[in-house]
């Protein structure tokens, strides 16, 4: 047997693929069932590709191809029309010609007898007890044949996943809000910082850590050349010293077998280094945290990627090093963000909030986040209008 790759341009392939990714699409709803329609109809060969979505006791139609704009917006009860049928009975359902059918209810003003040959399938959520919408598919002429409404039925799985995915994030939409100390507004998914405690897992691979380190080291000198605050260059150092300390390497390599033992490592040598100095713990405690946030970077979080909400407990100046160097989109800690990380957010320009109340108790890495370092609000996945007016305002 010889292997074949289905290379882009195969209509029905690309389609469904399209279909998937539009399914994970965080703009205005509307927008991305219309272009899910666009795809559908073309994969179906057909003129009309409504998505009607289940609104309570309503459907209303929230994505279409091939009919008006006016269209959207079109709301029938369940039950209603041959649609309404659909949901209903929470089975397939079609008709060659539907206006002859005693169940057609026709919408005035769409013109829907000009594609008579019709088919609904059913939306039915993953409990497989529910409706959250259904597919309707019409075209001029040909009623549709059994291998064509499985076809339907098919494809209503990516529209049922993308409406889906909407109404879990609609329940743990919230408002948090907290202190501003960067403006800025941006939009992004969340990725978590996570602490020396919970790191485990493989063991460390530190040379290749701290390779890729003094690259963010690197990238973070060019940005923040212009910074003229003293504790930014003072943050840098201390970051390069961390770095360059043989005696730091050996302890990290000792215990590389081991991720969960890098925070012993970060609080026996801080307080070493300051054992002779009791005049200022202060010093001492902003050394641990520091260490502490370089162990975490050793291990590689993947959460803490480009454009990328970065969220903490705390983040102190070597958390917001890394930010700058890998293009964080912001910063946002439940608890306090220092001094340090604020100047080094600032020379930046990445948006930066702190207390910010609730954050871990409604926030899921990957989450969708709109960030307002002006005002210090935090929207969990933002509805659609939210989303669009921050997108218009960027």
């Amino acid at each position: 047997m010889l292997v074949q790759v289905h290379h882009r341009g195969e209509r029905g392939v690309d389609g469904i693929l399209r279909l998937i990714q539009l399914a994970g699409h965080d703009g205005p709803l509307e927008q991305m069932l219309s272009a899910m329609g666009h795809e559908l109809a073309a994969i179906a060969g057909v003129d009309i590709a409504s998505v009607y979505v289940r609104e309570g006791s309503s459907l209303v139609m929230r994505g279409n191809h091939g009919f008006p704009p006016t269209a959207i917006g079109t709301t029938l009860a369940i039950g209603e029309g041959i649609t309404g049928l659909v949901a209903e009975c929470m089975r397939p359902v079609s008709a060659a010609i539907g206006p002859a059918e005693t169940a057609w209810r026709p919408v005035p003003g769409l013109g829907e007898e000009r594609f008579p040959c019709f088919v609904g399938v059913p939306l039915i959520g993953h409990t497989g007890a529910t409706v959250v919408g259904v597919l309707v598919l019409q075209r001029r002429e040909g009623a549709f044949s059994t291998d064509e409404v499985t076809l339907a039925t098919a494809l209503g799985a990516p529209v049922t996943l993308a409406i889906e995915r909407r109404i879990a994030a609609a329940q743990r939409s919230a408002r948090l809000t907290g202190s501003a100390h960067v403006s800025g507004t941006v939009l992004g998914r969340a990725g978590a910082v996570p602490t020396t405690t919970a790191l485990a897992g493989s063991p460390l691979e530190l040379e290749r850590a701290l390779v890729r380190l003094r690259g963010d080291l690197g990238r973070a000198l060019v940005r923040l050349a212009a910074a003229d605050a003293p504790s930014v260059g003072a943050a840098l150092d201390r970051f390069a010293l961390a770095l360059s300390d043989a005696r730091l390497r050996e302890r990290l390599a000792e215990v590389a077998e081991r991720p969960d033992a890098l925070r012993s490592v970060a609080k026996e040598y801080a307080r070493a280094a300051f054992r002779a100095s009791e005049e200022d713990k202060a010093i001492r405690s902003q050394a641990v945290a520091e260490l502490e946030e370089l162990c975490v970077l050793l291990g590689e979080p993947a959460a803490l990627r480009p454009g990328f909400v970065w969220i903490a407990d705390r983040i102190h100046s070597v958390m917001a090093i890394a930010a700058v160097a890998r293009g964080a989109a912001a910063l946002v800690a439940a608890d306090a963000i220092s001094p340090g990380a604020i100047a080094i957010a600032r020379a930046a320009g990445i948006p930066t909030l702190s207390d910010v109340s609730g954050l871990f108790g409604w926030v899921r890495p990957g989450d969708l986040l709109a960030v307002d370092g002006s005002s210090g609000t935090v929207l969990v996945h933002p509805a659609a209008t939210d989303v669009e007016a921050l997108r218009r305002a960027r």
